[in-house]
């Protein structure tokens, strides 16, 4: 791969030499997903890993979107 950009190369590679977590697996909505916690309740999807098909069609569910993985404190669940 060739990347022509007139953005320094330190700053085009920052980060990429740093550890990451390995995503969790997780089942949000019954949907089984991989997720990577961004901050405490909030997960950025990585992949879907088992779902319908009409899921991968939903523009909230796309690779980098951003969900709430637990729900807020004080709620009910239905």
């Amino acid at each position: 791969m060739i990347l022509y950009t007139s953005v320094p190369l330190d700053i085009v590679l920052e980060g990429w030499d740093r550890e990451r977590e390995a995503p969790l697996e997780i089942d949000h909505q019954g949907i089984r997903m991989q997720v990577e916690p961004v901050s405490p309740g909030i997960g950025r999807i990585v992949r879907l890993v088992d779902c319908s098909l009409y899921h991968y069609l939903d523009p909230g569910l796309t690779p980098g979107s951003l969900i709430m993985l637990q729900q807020p404190s004080g709620s009910v669940a239905p």
